[in-house]
């Protein structure tokens, strides 16, 4: 295995030393200076390692969410605030900024597991190992838990997109052909996305202005969507454009289709299904989607997810739905879901984070299972 580590951090690599005991070779690491802050490239993808000074020597593995590029690290910044309480009881914690950026949950599941395996031939094996996602990085979480039980105690799933993919990405191509109804060739074609779109906020203005102009049929899509208010619904509709462009140019084809849904809720379901675009999936490429990823539910150790419940992007109520998948598949006494009354997507303060966490942690070391519910103060 090549890891490129940053030059000048030191003793990143094992000591062979030669044991008599049984004749056989054991690999001896030496202690590390601690604290450190590391970053670099491996194979496309910029990675960042922090260690506190105070290291209780286990290992916390981050999958940050959906970002339109790869991320980047410069070690000379803080890391992620909200991340900081877990640094401070002293967790290392490593994350990949992925080689693309997009739907990358194929890269990232990869490459993140190759960032572990550098960690643990550059620090020996950890004497526990977490896994923590954010929004599509929540997603990640749950499928490496589900994936590798033998490697994690327990996963931590923050705002996360934990149904499945083609579930709540069809959803938002079925909104965004009911938009296309009520305001024809504003954004230009569904089926391809035009790439390269406007700028994100340009976009947004000009989405704000048209559902103004139009308040029957702004509140004909709020009450089709359900989990948005005006102010940030026009956020919602370019961020859908975006993502679906996306996963169209990754998968080449189009993914998603509406030509068997029935519109409900609307207020406006007749006319609306007499007159939205039908759209039919290639396939090959919701089949990519599905496999990246559909849940399991095959939980051998605990999966805690924390939503917000005003989460405009990936509605808490979705989540249900991998409770009854860990339940069919008969671990459902592995997962707990809670959640923080507040309204936007991934807006949790640093310390609810570390309440949160703490809540696993004490579930995985005492068995004491979480109460479904609002996060306990």
């Amino acid at each position: 295995m090549k890891a490129r580590w940053v030059p000048g951090i030191a003793t990143f690599f094992a000591m062979v030393a030669v044991a008599l005991l049984g004749g056989c070779a054991q690999v001896a690491h030496k202690a590390p200076a601690l604290p450190i802050s590391a970053t670099g490239t491996r194979d496309g993808a910029a990675y960042r390692v922090d260690i506190p000074a105070h290291w209780n020597h286990e290992l916390i593995v981050y999958y940050h969410g959906y970002r339109h590029e790869p991320a980047t690290y410069d070690k000379s910044k803080p890391i992620w605030p909200a991340l900081d309480g877990l640094l401070a009881k002293g967790y290392a914690l490593i994350q990949s900024g992925y080689s693309r950026g997009g739907w990358a949950i194929e890269q990232a599941y990869a490459e993140t597991e190759a960032l572990r395996r550098d960690f643990v031939a550059s620090y020996g094996k950890p004497a526990r190992s977490w896994v923590l996602g954010e929004s599509m990085g929540g997603a990640l979480a749950a499928l490496t838990i589900e994936t590798r039980p033998e490697t994690y105690s327990g996963a931590l799933a923050l705002c996360g997109a934990i149904e499945p993919s083609n579930r709540i990405l069809d959803q938002a191509f079925a909104l965004r052909a009911a938009f296309d109804y009520y305001f024809p060739d504003l954004l230009g074609p569904l089926v391809p996305v035009p790439d390269p779109l406007p700028e994100y906020a340009d976009m947004s203005k000009r989405i704000a202005a048209a559902l103004a102009a139009r308040p029957a049929a702004r509140e004909a899509l709020l009450r089709l969507y359900g989990v948005a208010s005006e102010k940030n619904f026009p956020d919602i509709v370019a961020f859908i454009t975006q993502i679906l462009g996306e996963l169209q140019r990754r998968t080449h084809g189009n993914p998603f289709g509406n030509a068997d849904l029935i519109y409900t809720r609307s207020g406006d379901d007749f006319a609306l299904n007499d007159g939205v675009k039908r759209y039919r999936a290639d396939a090959q490429a919701a089949a990519y989607v599905a496999r990246w990823y559909t849940p399991t539910g095959k939980l051998l150790r605990p999966l805690l997810a924390l939503h917000d419940t005003g989460d405009p992007l990936v509605p808490a109520g979705d989540a249900f739905e991998y409770a009854l998948t860990a339940e069919r598949a008969g671990h459902g006494d592995n997962f707990v879901q809670q959640y923080i009354n507040r309204e936007g997507h991934c807006v949790f303060e640093p310390d609810e984070i570390t309440r949160a966490f703490g809540e696993l942690a004490d579930w995985v070391d005492a068995g004491r299972r979480p109460v479904s519910g609002r996060l306990p103060r």
